[in-house]
């Protein structure tokens, strides 16, 4: 499992949009299309690491007018 884990967040690194790692996920902001993309990549490696069966979750928080990760965490910090 962590070898799966280990090659999904080395792919976000690669990917050039900003990030966070947490203990249960991983936080990434970009434009859309971009970050749906990373998804799209990110859901193959377990099957291109001998996987047989993959489930993605992902959740989305869109504002007009932009939104980053560090707006919504700043009360928290």
């Amino acid at each position: 499992m962590y070898k799966v884990v280990d090659a999904c967040i080395e792919k976000v690194k690669e990917s050039g949009l900003k990030y966070e790692i947490g203990a249960m996920s991983t936080t990434f902001e970009g434009e859309f299309d971009e970050v749906f993309d990373l998804i799209k990549v990110m859901h193959k490696i377990p099957f291109q690491l001998g996987c047989e069966r993959v489930i993605t979750v992902a959740r989305v928080d869109e504002k007009a007018g932009g939104l980053t990760i560090e707006n919504k965490l700043r009360n928290h910090r």
